[in-house]
């Protein structure tokens, strides 16, 4: 009794791998399946002893067909198994490219149920395509050229990919030391809320330092609640939200950052439009996220005076509804961000700072924020006339009240 011709079909579409399987099986061949290249290269060395054809269509996800043949016919022992291109790749050079990959044969498709089995019958007996010599090599280089393409595609990816894991790894770090951190922030941020606490008692209501005593008094309580949750920094979670008032917000985070700006003559700038509707965010991580940029701007200012000390030295911050979300903007007329630096300026650990005067977690920090509440980062910018960072909020849900 005679046994059936195993054919490997590699096909990525079901239905066409169907149609094919019922042809071949109603002539007595067993088929088997993959739905890819690498199955396909797979399953072909599982098979390897057993199988009489291997059919590829060309157009596979992933290792394309062109890849799959070249692969195959670099294995040990396929030299005697046909491999022939099943595919609607179906121009003249494209039977000549199929062929210089590794092909020894190719079927174009719609199959034409009359041919199609004796197309299969004489590849298993022997039958092998050729091409010219001189078209062999021009396709040859072609090939070549588009797996150093794709070797080069698949570096890139392998490197952002090593990045992610480096910065997953930095981030780990984070977690584990944030627990150290945390006892020892706490317990002078303790110290610090009860002595505030005794000045406030003794202090007057109309006295003008009870503001500025309020405001330590409420950072140094966030503080606290930021130290006990240090691992924010890396990736802020949902906190306790709450509906609030983003003018009272940006107002705050302005006072927190003023002296700053002060000191360094730079003038800062806010318009607020009124009637602004609330927004249900975490007011620690919202605060955060505007002090981060707020001190980002006065750094970006102040290396711009160093370069020329009669530039203009000013910061604006804008709040407005613009359709439906609420939009803070912060303005600089520092030195800008170079072109090379501005699709990284969210990647965890990159800076551009100098040497210890920045972390490379700030505007990473800002965008996981924005992000949480559903908003959105946007930046412009100009070498060498400043940058706004545009925070896109939407607002709290209908009813709610600051």
């Amino acid at each position: 009794m005679s046994v059936a011709h195993r054919i490997l079909y590699v096909e990525d579409n079901p239905a066409n791998y169907r149609l094919v399987e019922r042809m071949l099986r109603d002539q007595g061949y067993e088929v088997l399946h993959a739905r890819d290249g690498f199955e396909g290269v797979r399953r072909a060395m599982e098979e390897r002893e057993r199988l009489d054809l291997i059919l590829l269509d060309i157009n596979l996800p992933g290792m394309d067909g062109y890849e799959t043949a070249t692969k195959l016919k670099a294995l040990p022992g396929f030299d005697r198994i046909p491999v022939v291109a099943v595919t609607v790749n179906s121009m003249a050079h494209d039977r000549k490219r199929s062929l210089a990959a590794g092909c020894d044969g190719y079927i174009p498709k719609p199959i034409s149920p009359e041919n199609f089995p004796d197309q299969i019958r004489s590849y298993i007996r022997g039958r092998r395509d050729r091409i010219q010599p001189a078209d062999e090599r021009v396709y040859l280089r072609e090939h070549a050229r588009r797996l150093v393409d794709r070797l080069e595609s698949s570096l890139t990816e392998l490197q952002v990919t090593h990045e992610r894991m480096r910065h997953g790894d930095k981030l780990a770090t984070i977690g584990e030391m944030a627990a150290g951190f945390a006892h020892e922030l706490n317990n002078p941020l303790a110290s610090i809320s009860a002595s505030v606490e005794l000045l406030l008692a003794r202090t007057p209501e109309d006295s003008p330092l009870r503001r500025h005593l309020e405001i330590i008094y409420r950072n140094a309580a966030r503080l606290q609640r930021l130290a006990s949750g240090l691992t924010s920094f890396a990736r802020p979670s949902d906190g306790d939200r709450v509906i609030l008032s983003v003018k009272e917000a940006v107002e705050e985070a302005v006072l927190v950052t003023q002296h700053e700006f002060r000191k360094s003559h730079i003038s800062l700038v806010v318009e607020i439009q009124p009637g602004l509707p609330p927004l249900e965010a975490s007011p620690d991580h919202l605060q955060h996220a505007l002090v981060n940029l707020l001190r980002n701007a006065a750094q970006a200012v102040r290396a711009k005076l160093a370069r020329d000390p009669d530039a203009e030295a000013q910061v604006l911050v804008k709040v407005a509804l613009e359709g439906d979300r609420i939009v803070v903007s912060v303005t600089d007329t520092g030195i800008g961000i170079p072109p090379e630096f501005r699709d990284r300026l969210f990647t965890p650990f990159f800076t551009t700072k100098p040497k210890g005067q920045g972390t490379g977690l700030g505007l990473y920090i800002v965008k996981q924020i924005v992000d949480d509440l559903g908003g959105r980062v946007e930046v412009r910018t100009l070498l060498g006339q400043g940058t706004t960072f545009r925070l896109h909020f939407p607002p709290a849900r209908e009813g709610a009240c600051a």
